[in-house]
């Protein structure tokens, strides 16, 4: 059974190679391909990361952590270098003008031909094209196109979500851990009594000298 890891690389494997053939390129090594793939995926992560990073930081609310904005995606482009050029902010706020060069770059880029060749030739080089090549290799290795199969899994939709329960805790779910840790830390009794019980007879000797002491 494949593990994780290598299921994500070999459906991201294709992306990388519509996208080399959109670019102009026919052939290549395996060795490569991994290499480019490897890096697109470490690419996506840290994007993905990021966004959560900024989402967490933006919403206070324990309900809507999860939860990502537009903003949150937008930063974390930023922050991961997609928006470019771009000045810093300090000479945005100085000039009184926002920087929107990176946006709309990636918009022309998203929109201009480079991007409708790469999704072209994922349609299969047809225009009229309405399923990209996962969707066709699925119907083309099962016959029946029984959508219910990959439920759960990353080619399916999404399983329906579960408590889940801790146990050996009285919190009982992994939102009660997150409420908790939102919460602000209880106060600690901090007791200043000055009554102590000697422990030893060496303990009322104070400062004096060992040196002054017979033994």
């Amino acid at each position: 059974m494949a593990t994780p890891q290598s299921l994500n690389h070999s459906l991201l494997r294709p992306c990388i190679i519509h996208i080399l053939r959109a670019a102009g390129y026919h052939q290549t090594k395996n060795s490569t391909l991994d290499t480019l793939t490897d890096l697109a995926a470490r690419y996506m992560l840290l994007l993905a990361q990021t966004t959560a990073n900024h989402a967490a930081l933006n919403h206070t609310d324990p309900e809507l952590a999860l939860d990502i904005s537009i903003s949150d995606v937008r930063m974390a482009m930023q922050d991961c270098g997609v928006l470019t050029p771009e000045k810093v902010i300090q000479e945005q706020e100085f000039n009184g003008e926002e920087d929107i060069r990176g946006v709309e770059n990636f918009i022309k880029w998203a929109t201009g031909p480079r991007n409708h060749e790469i999704r072209r030739i994922a349609l299969e080089g047809s225009e009229g094209a309405k399923e990209d090549y996962l969707t066709a290799l699925k119907k083309k290795h099962s016959a029946a196109d029984e959508q219910s199969r990959y439920n759960g899994t990353v080619l399916g939709k999404p399983a329906d979500p579960r408590v889940v329960k801790v146990e050996g805790s009285d919190i009982t779910s992994l939102k009660e851990w997150t409420q908790k840790l939102k919460s602000p830390p209880a106060p600690v009794t901090v007791l200043t009594t000055s009554s102590r019980r000697q422990s030893s007879a060496l303990s009322s000797l104070g400062d004096q000298s060992m040196l002054d002491m017979d033994f």
